[in-house]
């Protein structure tokens, strides 16, 4: 296992912890079993601010798999 994969399988692993402790949290404050806009107006705050984080993660994990997918290509097509 190279450093492309170690990045791509582990940063999105980390990637899917956040985003499930997020919707953890967000679904934590529905009132009677309802989700509202309203009742999740106290949270915008920190979703920016987690959304401005997490997105140059996303970023470097998209890199790491479009790396990932151009050098299988390349051994794929590359045999003939």
């Amino acid at each position: 296992m190279d450093i492309w994969q170690k990045i791509f399988l582990y940063l999105g692993a980390g990637l899917g912890a956040v985003m499930l402790i997020v919707a953890m949290i967000t679904l934590g404050t529905a009132e009677n079993g309802q989700l509202s806009v309203e009742g999740l107006q106290h949270l915008s705050g920190q979703m920016t601010s987690l959304y401005e984080v997490v997105r140059w993660f996303v970023y470097l994990w998209l890199i790491s798999g479009i790396v990932l997918l151009v050098r299988f290509l390349m051994r794929v097509f590359g045999r003939r």
